[in-house]
């Protein structure tokens, strides 16, 4: 068996590159932005006033003068006007284009106005520039806003919009099949029987997948039937970029998974891992270049084999160039001696200085996912030394992927 380090090395080494297409900016979050998103003018693009008020010439304020003389009003959107004499001023609204001629701005809880003159609080010491955003203070004109490799969240539309981009480069979203198998695994809202329990895996794996941005998906179940399973197999073989099982590739007699996938072409890179949970992990190639993730079927073994293996993967192929890497600070000592990686679940509690305390949550065993609930991910306890002790800061996976 190899390491889980040698394993996600083979995985890396295999990882095709994914096309890219042109997509609607709006429908772009979760991908991986796969050309430059350039600023199309300064932002802002011009001295932007930031508060409801009057704008008047700065000079005329140092000069002693307090009141002035409403010459017009200007709202967002409107041209740009100019004050033609300092003892004037323009009445203004936030978000508008500063006048000509025009450097401070106060706002309008410090004037009263009166028959069209606007007179300044005595109290009131304004400044030069102030509730002024310059122009070009945030970026200036063909600036890199966001760079080829960036996975688009939410916060960043407004951004690219802003750039005059409606539509951007992405990386094609990979056409997945997710397969489970087993007789005893029976659909939610299905009548059910004594010996037989529900079907989650697949379902799961699907959910994790469309949180991170992978929304061309696909899921089918099995039974415990070689000829079936190779012949679905086969077909989704010609038609998916990724295959992802669960269940099937341990040792049992109804584990059918490595023996179906060789006849049908599929290379294998490795077959089994020294971790917990997940040690029978399959990993292969495709006649296509396809990337075949076959998990062990145990929920807590798929779940975590996905996000450690499946997700950082596909996420690489998907053109990703940044990751965070997190730390948490374990919370009570840990002896482990089995010379494997152990991947512990852990509930995570944000100090206030800062750090992050990994609260340790043992499984029963690794089909019971119900202790998942609540977890915000796992640590990662490497195979040396065999004591971890409180207050060691280890490796924090997150299940969803930062």
């Amino acid at each position: 068996m190899i390491s889980s380090k040698e394993a996600m090395k083979l995985i890396l080494d295999e990882l095709p590159i994914f096309s890219n297409e042109k997509i609607n900016t709006l429908q772009s979050v979760g991908r991986i932005l796969k050309e430059p998103i350039y600023a199309e003018r300064d932002q802002p693009p011009f001295d932007r006033v930031t508060m409801d008020g009057i704008a008047v010439c700065f000079a005329a304020l140092q000069k002693g003068v307090d009141q002035f003389t409403i010459a017009n009003t200007q709202f967002a959107g409107d041209a740009q006007t100019t004050l033609k004499d300092d003892n004037y001023c323009i009445e203004i609204m936030t978000g508008a284009i500063l006048p000509k001629n025009t450097n401070c701005i106060i706002p309008v809880e410090y004037i009263q106005i009166k028959e069209g003159i606007a007179l300044v609080d005595k109290n009131y010491q304004p400044q030069k520039l102030q509730y002024i955003h310059q122009q070009g203070s945030d970026h200036q004109k063909h600036t890199e806003a966001l760079k080829i490799g960036h996975k688009i969240e939410p916060i960043d539309i407004s951004l690219i919009l802003s750039c005059g981009m409606k539509q951007i480069l992405v990386s094609s979203d990979p056409k997945i099949c997710i397969i489970s198998n087993g007789n005893e695994l029976v659909a939610a809202g299905d009548p059910i029987l004594p010996h037989q329990i529900r079907m989650s895996n697949g379902p799961a794996i699907m959910v994790m997948l469309e949180q991170q941005g992978f929304k061309n998906s696909q899921y089918i179940h099995l039974v415990d039937d070689k000829d079936i399973q190779k012949e679905v197999i086969n077909n989704h073989l010609t038609s998916s970029d990724i295959l992802i099982l669960s269940g099937g590739v341990s040792m049992g007699q109804a584990d059918f998974i490595p023996q179906v996938l060789q006849e049908c072409g599929v290379k294998n890179i490795f077959h089994k891992v020294l971790q917990r949970p997940g040690k029978p992990m399959w990993f292969g190639i495709g006649p296509k270049k396809q990337l075949i993730f076959a998990l062990p079927g145990n929920p807590v073994s798929t779940l975590t084999c996905c996000r450690h293996y499946v997700i950082q993967a596909l996420q690489q192929a998907y053109g990703r160039n940044i990751f965070v890497n997190e730390y948490a600070q374990l919370q009570e000592e840990i002896t482990f001696k089995a010379n494997l990686t152990y991947f512990l679940p852990v509930k995570i509690i944000n100090s206030e200085n800062g750090i992050l305390k990994a609260y340790p949550i043992e499984t029963n065993t690794s089909g019971d996912f119900a202790s998942l609930i609540g977890t915000d991910g796992y640590i990662e306890l490497a195979s040396e030394p065999s004591l971890f002790k409180k207050s060691e800061s280890l490796k924090f996976y997150r299940w969803k992927m930062p």
